[in-house]
């Protein structure tokens, strides 16, 4: 089977899956599917800009924040920085937290990576709708 990327839609998928999760509260699956739907959030933003999704962007989101506020800092897409969450949100996340114990996961850790996915997914929304920042 093959496919190609979709990160507008994966970005949704993952953020529904994890409302979901969050409510439950399974807070460690809501969280890895909150880091992976900022991710995919600013890939589809990049790929709004026409910028492909290849070598330095080819990241998970704790890698991948800094070279996006580097892609669109001092740029037209300039704008897309007053819509992100401040600092680093997702420092303390990894992909690789699929395989920890849920005991280590609980609302204090999730929510801030809640939040930040929220204001990437205004994002997202506003950049598809209008097909600039």
């Amino acid at each position: 089977m093959t496919w190609s990327d979709d990160f507008a839609d994966a970005h949704e998928r993952h953020w529904q899956d994890a409302e979901q999760l969050f409510g439950q509260p399974r807070w460690a699956n809501a969280d890895h599917l909150y880091g992976l739907s900022a991710e995919c959030g600013l890939k589809a933003v990049l790929e709004t800009e026409k910028q492909p999704i290849e070598g330095q962007y080819r990241k998970h989101v704790d890698r991948l924040w800094r070279q996006f506020e580097s892609f669109v800092d001092g740029r037209t897409t300039a704008p897309y920085l007053s819509k992100l969450p401040g600092g680093a949100p997702f420092q303390d996340w990894s992909v690789d937290q699929r395989y920890a114990h849920q005991r280590h996961f609980g609302r204090t850790q999730v929510e801030p990576h809640r939040d930040a996915a929220r204001k990437i997914r205004d994002m997202v929304q506003h950049a598809i709708q209008s097909g600039r920042p």
